[in-house]
Order: C-alpha cells, then sequence, then structure tokens
C-alpha cells in the first residue's frame, strides 16, 4: 500500500523549483495533492502532467486567511499534510524602498504560513504533518537580503511555536533550511558571487538540486518522521553544521 494512499496533501508554492521536484514523489505514494501558486498557467500545466483526478489546481497569492480558506475549499476531507513552499525573495538596500520590500516580503513569507495554518487547522488530524520552507539565509544571514532573513527566522519560530501547541493534537510541524538550491529563485546570486566560487564555499562542493530538498520533504510526511517535531532541518551541503 502506498504511503499516501488518498490522503489529501497541499503545497503552496507548487510551481517553483521544489514544488515541481516534490510533486512526483507524492503522487508516486498515493496521495492526492491540492497545488496552489500565483499564477494558473504553470499549474494546469502540471495538472495534466500528473494522473488523472489525483491533483487540483488554484490560484491564490493566499494573501489573508479568507484567501487561504478559500483555496483549500477547492478540496475536501481532512489535510495530511500542508507544505508551505510559497515565498518570494528580493533583494534591497537600506534606503527608503526597504520598507515597502520588507512588508511584501514579510506578507509573502511569514504572514501567508501563519494564515493558512489557520485556515487548514480544522481539518488537520491526528497524524496530520506541516513542512515550512526555512533556509539557509535564517542560518546565516544574507547581506542583501535582509527582510527574507528575516522572514525565514519568522518561519523557524513558527515551526517551533506549532509543534509544541499541536504536539498534543498528534500534528507534526517540522522545516527544513534549503541551502543554494539548483532552481531560479538564487539564479541571481549565483551569477553575481561567481558560480564556481559559490560552490567553493560548500563543502560538498556543488549546488543542492530540487530533488534533494523534495525527498527530505517527503520524509517528514511519512511515518519514518512520526518522532519528529519541531525541528529545522538543514539541507545545504555542509554549509552550516549543528
Amino acid at each position: 500500500m502506498a504511503r499516501y494512499d488518498g490522503k489529501m496533501i497541499v503545497v503552496t508554492g507548487a510551481a517553483g523549483g521544489i514544488g515541481r521536484a516534490t510533486i512526483p514523489l507524492l503522487i508516486a505514494e498515493g496521495a492526492r495533492l491540492l497545488l496552489i501558486d500565483v499564477a494558473q498557467a504553470p499549474l494546469d500545466a502540471m495538472v495534466v502532467a500528473l494522473p488523472a483526478g489525483r491533483a487540483v489546481a488554484v490560484e491564490s497569492d493566499l494573501g489573508s486567511v479568507e484567501a487561504c480558506r478559500a483555496a483549500l475549499a477547492k478540496s475536501d476531507g481532512p489535510i495530511h499534510g500542508l507544505v508551505h513552499l510559497a515565498g518570494i525573495f528580493r533583494p534591497h538596500g537600506l534606503d527608503d524602498g526597504a520598507p515597502e520590500i520588507y512588508r511584501q516580503v514579510m506578507q509573502a513569507n511569514a504572514t501567508n504560513a501563519f494564515d493558512i495554518t489557520i485556515a487548514a487547522k480544522p481539518r488537520l488530524v491526528r497524524g496530520s504533518r506541516i513542512v515550512f520552507i526555512s533556509s539557509l539565509a535564517f542560518r546565516r544571514g544574507s547581506p542583501d537580503h535582509a527582510a527574507y532573513s528575516m522572514s525565514k527566522g519568522a518561519l523557524a519560530g513558527l515551526t517551533r511555536s506549532l509543534a509544541r501547541k499541536l504536539a498534543p493534537e498528534g500534528i507534526l510541524v517540522n522545516g527544513l533550511c534549503p541551502g543554494i538550491i539548483d532552481t531560479p529563485m538564487p539564479a541571481r546570486i549565483i551569477i553575481a558571487a561567481g558560480g564556481d566560487a559559490l560552490r567553493a564555499s560548500i563543502p560538498l562542493g556543488r549546488f543542492g538540486a530540487p530533488e534533494e530538498v523534495g525527498s527530505v520533504i517527503e520524509f517528514l510526511l511519512a511515518p519514518a518522521s512520526s518522532y519528529m517535531t519541531g525541528q529545522l532541518l538543514n539541507v545545504d551541503g555542509g554549509m552550516i553544521n549543528g
């Protein structure tokens, strides 16, 4: 029997690089998927390529609890897994333009995670899992992305708080801190820093593949992680130790 046979898993930011790598792993284990992103067309293309009836695509920016509830209403029944990948990565300086970028980044990366948890809570049951995506930027700071680093730190705090809050109900909450993963999001940083120099700063000597993050997400949704909650796992090729 597949691990998620018929169970509903919600994936936000599903059209991003890590989402695209995670979805086949969940489909292979029998999951039903609710895929959420800010643009409908990429989601529709993904759904067409999946087995019929196994995934529903929803366009939403998750900009409020009400928007989150509306997106989740496109599925029914208990939610086994909530994988919150959605977020934005915008550089800024310390100037008059920074506060607006800060507000946008905190909304998209941190507030939305809080809101979708509120919206999903009535449908979470014993054994349900929440997986948040923090970042290497939380662990060590990104000099040109202060708001992003703050927002990912907020997700770390949310992970730990919700893990303690929801543990009595048998709901597990964990997070990942990916390093430099070969997706479109960090492409500008890779170019600016010089690919070879950046690779040299990684003990494993290479960038991560999206599938290498997706496989850890899948593990956190699976029975094998049933005694783990409140954890933040580094998936970064050894850049952060401890």
